[in-house]
């Protein structure tokens, strides 16, 4: 079977560049879901 989504586009903006950033990237071959992180 062929995946649904081959390619996954995440996009945000940093509004301060000194603080540290984690988003997550949850992906199977049908899906995918991402968050702002803690």
């Amino acid at each position: 079977a062929h995946p649904f989504v081959d390619v996954v586009p995440i996009r945000f903006g940093i509004s301060d560049a000194d603080q540290h950033y984690h988003v997550p990237l949850l992906a199977s071959p049908f899906s995918y879901s991402t968050y702002r992180g803690s």
